[in-house]
């Protein structure tokens, strides 16, 4: 949602002894007005007029999010089919060539082997 800056003039005595007071209760003049004008609209405008607002608010923040989450999708690395099924079965990652085995060694597994 857009937002829009509102400047109005204020007495600069009443806005120092402003802040100074309202820093005792640890708030700042930014969120009492925020708060009083939150209430001041769901006082003042009708009750259909702020779903309507509110559902197009909510429209905007959904396509929003939409793009930012493909982004972060594109942004990651799309694992291989073997690492895929690996993750699944949850057995570590095999490289992908083996290392031969020299003539002098005996061999452990005689029988069938399979080659890709």
């Amino acid at each position: 949602m857009s937002t829009t800056e509102l400047k109005i003039p204020f007495p600069t005595e009443k806005l120092d002894a402003l802040r100074f007071f309202i820093g005792k209760k640890e708030q700042t003049i930014e969120q009492e007005l925020e708060a009083h004008l939150d209430k001041t609209y769901e006082r003042i405008v009708p009750a259909h007029v702020r779903e309507y607002v509110e559902s197009r608010v909510d429209t905007e923040q959904s396509q929003d999010q939409a793009p930012e989450a493909a982004a972060s999708r594109e942004r990651q690395p799309r694992p291989s089919r073997r690492q895929r099924e690996q993750a699944a079965a949850g057995a570590p990652q095999a490289p992908d060539i083996q290392p031969e085995q020299t003539g002098s060694e005996p061999e452990e597994n005689q029988g069938m082997t399979m080659g890709m």
